[in-house]
Order: structure tokens, then C-alpha cells, then sequence
């Protein structure tokens, strides 16, 4: 049985801000996600987006210039540096483009630290963090497919590496309230509904910019609604999002009461067009998606 390496590694987390801003409702505006491909060999029952495994990426650099733009207002609003969490998909399948992107992010006057969300199984991550600062990245791994040589990659990254293990359950796709095999944690049960999972976490979470989609959404989850597309200028998908962030939180709340849902990402779920239950490879021309929304002037 491999060690439990998890106990040595791991970092200080910014759960605990985050939670007290999802029980304020106040937005955070601290944070920001990014995907630049959804493909991923691996299907998570409880994954909250579609994995599309062996689906090539397209245009890997595609929602850079909308990225580094939103950071820059973000940065300006705030007066502070902004924390860039990567997700996808696995961003591991692309060791290189993922390496040469941190190098860019890291070049950013807005970005403060990286967050990389992996299941830490494809091989090339000392190739990724050989030139990160280690101040400056925090890897964040999925304990479900740990493996014995995950868990010596963790030993390796010490001090930057830790499982995730947060109280934070996100009810969308795969892992959606009511789905086959839904389990509900110990914590949904025993903490107040207002964390993170039940109640609308966009306030505490940051946005998505989605790479695969052009699209930005008020959420790290990508049902949640689109407020913005590449084809815009960053600074009112901007001003698009602190709006919807003044009220979505009250309108997915009433909707709760109204619509009996126990998680606010039901509301999301049955609202978004996005399909993330699917187990195989993806054609575009059957990806349906949001409606697009009216330019902001």
C-alpha cells in the first residue's frame, strides 16, 4: 500500500477564504479560471464538465488574449494580483503548451499564483514546474486516481503538491445530484447549506474562461451562464460579469425555494445546454451550447 503521502504535502488552502466569502455573497474577485482543452483519458463519476477523451485540441492558445485581458481589469479593479487556477480535461496531456503558458502567465503584471488542478498520471510535470517559482504554484491532485507512481510524484513536489480534500462538492455533470451512483459526503449532511456546493458558489469562485467554447462564464463550472465570447472586448465581458454577480446569487436562491432543489448547481445544470455525461469522443457539429447573449456596449 503506498504511503499516505497527502499528510506531508500538503499546502495551505484559500478554502477558508473562500467559504466565508460564499457566506457573505460578496464577490471575491481574487481568482480566475482558465481551460484551454477539455480532452481528458479519464471519466471521474463525480467530474462536474465532459472530459471528451480523444478529442484533439483545435487551438490550444485560443483564449489567451480574453484571459490576460480579464486578469488585467480584474488586477486594476482589485489593485491586487490575481490567482490563476488551470483545469481542464487533464492539462498534462499537453506538457509543452502547458510549460510555455505558465511562462506567459507567470510574465503578467495581474497574475499572482497558479493553481494546477491534475490527476498527476500523464508524465511531464517536473518538465512544467522546472521554472516555476515554487512560491508561486500550487498543484492540486485528484486523490480518486492516485496510483503508487502519482503518490511518488507527490513525495517529488513537496511542499507544492497536495490532494484535493476540500469540503466542496460541485452537483453538475457526472457527479450531479440525483445521478447514478450519487453518494451524498458526510459534510453535505452535517455543514451549514450556505458552503460551497449548496448554495451558488459564483460569488467565491472566479470566472471560466472556456478555451474549447470562446466562451466566459459567471463560474468556474461550465453550465454556469455565459457572459461573455472571444469575440468581445474583455473589459465589458468584465463589466458584463460584476452585474450578473450583483444578482445571480438571489435569483438562483429563490429559484431553490420555488423549484424544491437541494444544490444551487441544479439551477445551472437544468438551465445550461452543456452535456457532460458523455463517455466517448465528441463530434463539434453535435455540441450544443448556450445562446449566445446580446454584446455589451
Amino acid at each position: 500500500m503506498p504511503p499516505i503521502i497527502w499528510e506531508t504535502t500538503i499546502v495551505v488552502s484559500d478554502m477558508p477564504q473562500v467559504i466565508w466569502h460564499n457566506l457573505r455573497q460578496k464577490p471575491m474577485l481574487q481568482r480566475i479560471f482558465y481551460v484551454p482543452f477539455w480532452e481528458c483519458p479519464y471519466r471521474c463519476e463525480d467530474c462536474c464538465v465532459d472530459s471528451w477523451p480523444g478529442r484533439p485540441p483545435k487551438d490550444l492558445e485560443a483564449g489567451e488574449a480574453m484571459l490576460f485581458g480579464l486578469i488585467a481589469a480584474q488586477a486594476r479593479l482589485t489593485g491586487h494580483a490575481v490567482a490563476l487556477h488551470i483545469y481542464g480535461g487533464e492539462p498534462l496531456m499537453r506538457p509543452r503548451y502547458l510549460r510555455d503558458f505558465m511562462q506567459r502567465a507567470l510574465g503578467h503584471a495581474g497574475v499572482g499564483k497558479l493553481y494546477l488542478y491534475s490527476t498527476l498520471r500523464p508524465r511531464g510535470i517536473q518538465s512544467v514546474v522546472a521554472k516555476v517559482p515554487k512560491g508561486r504554484l500550487r498543484i492540486v491532485v485528484n486523490p480518486d486516481t492516485a496510483n503508487d507512481a502519482v503518490h511518488a510524484r507527490m513525495a517529488a513536489l513537496d511542499g507544492i503538491a497536495e490532494f484535493y480534500r476540500n469540503p466542496t462538492i460541485f452537483h453538475t455533470g457526472r457527479g450531479r445530484y440525483g445521478a447514478d451512483g450519487y453518494q451524498e459526503a458526510w459534510f453535505e449532511r452535517l455543514l451549514p447549506a450556505a458552503l460551497p456546493g449548496r448554495s451558488c458558489f459564483a460569488t467565491a469562485s472566479g470566472m471560466l474562461i472556456n478555451g474549447p467554447h470562446r466562451s466566459v462564464h459567471l463560474c468556474c463550472l461550465p453550465q454556469s451562464p455565459v457572459v461573455g465570447h472571444f469575440n468581445q472586448d474583455p473589459s465589458n465581458v468584465f463589466s458584463a460579469y460584476r452585474r450578473k454577480l450583483e444578482t445571480f446569487h438571489r435569483e438562483v436562491r429563490a429559484r431553490m425555494r420555488a423549484e424544491g432543489h437541494v444544490h444551487a448547481c441544479q439551477v445551472c445544470e437544468q438551465d445550461s445546454a452543456y452535456d457532460s455525461t458523455h463517455h466517448g469522443p465528441l463530434d463539434e457539429a453535435t455540441v450544443q451550447w448556450h445562446p449566445r447573449p446580446q454584446a455589451q456596449s
